[in-house]
């Protein structure tokens, strides 16, 4: 009997540690399930916040490009045509006008002529117009004319091997491209002390790439990755929103690269 009731406490005992066993697994599956769930909502969560930061960029941007628009286009309208029928005013002028005065006359003609160009100049810069009208290739050699005129020599040099890609870009998608070429002259201009400027662009790898170079002072590139001004982040976001990466080579008085990635598949 003894012998029995020894046995039936070690049945309990081991009825006992198997209970707390599976009490113990379940508790670490239904913790582990919990974690995981709570894990998926975060990773849901995080991506609807990009998205809708992504969409917040897309729809700020957009806004830009339509006052870009419409101020290009007042600029050239109005401002362009008060100053053609000024030039029209002064040549009217300069038929009754003295010898003396027909220099003078002259010479404000020649500031109102770069006025006027300076306006154009503006005002394509702000919107386009050969993009919209002719694509890509017009638009690249619009900028060319618009920064090497009056350099006495080349300082702005284009070499497209992706003709066949670049004529069938998505508006978007060139946009894009010329404004990120854009805010790079501009840093160029502005910082670089540059001499010459390069811009090249192929295919490879069923990539659409394009190699921005300036032969100017550079600087460190940790200080780029330690801050990023303005001009940068534009370029940054404007290339993460058309899905192309990029690869930035510089160094202190070693100029400035910049290599430009697209792929195929998101050019569609």
């Amino acid at each position: 009997m003894q012998n029995d009731l020894e046995g039936n406490i070690y049945l309990v005992v081991i009825m006992c540690t198997c209970g707390i066993a599976l009490l113990v697994i379940a508790f670490v599956v239904i913790f582990s399930h919990n974690q995981k769930k709570l894990l998926k909502q975060k990773e849901l969560a995080q991506q609807e916040a990009l998205q809708h930061q992504k969409a917040l960029l897309y729809a700020t941007i957009q806004s830009q490009e339509d006052e870009r628009k419409r101020i290009g286009q007042d600029l050239h309208d109005d401002v362009g045509g008060a100053l053609s029928n000024l030039r029209m005013l002064l040549n009217s002028e300069a038929r009754h006008s003295t010898a003396g005065q027909e220099q003078e006359t002259a010479h404000h003609k020649k500031l109102i002529d770069q006025i006027i160009d300076d306006v154009r100049n503006i005002s394509h810069n702000l919107s386009p117009p050969a993009l919209a009208l002719f694509g890509f290739d017009e638009a690249l050699n619009e900028l060319k004319h618009t920064l090497g005129s009056g350099k006495a020599e080349p300082f702005f040099s284009i070499t497209n091997h992706a003709e066949a890609v670049t004529d069938q870009l998505p508006q978007p998608i060139a946009l894009a491209l010329i404004r990120v070429l854009q805010q790079l002259i501009t840093n160029t201009v502005r910082h670089a002390n540059a001499k010459h400027i390069g811009i090249s662009l192929f295919v490879e790898n069923d990539c659409l790439c394009m190699h921005y170079t300036d032969e100017g002072k550079g600087f460190a590139l940790e200080s780029l990755h330690n801050k990023k001004g303005m001009g940068m982040r534009n370029i940054d976001t404007r290339l993460n929103m058309i899905g192309a990466t990029y690869t930035i080579k510089t160094a202190t008085n070693e100029g400035f690269s910049i290599f430009i990635r697209l792929p195929n598949s998101k050019i569609g």
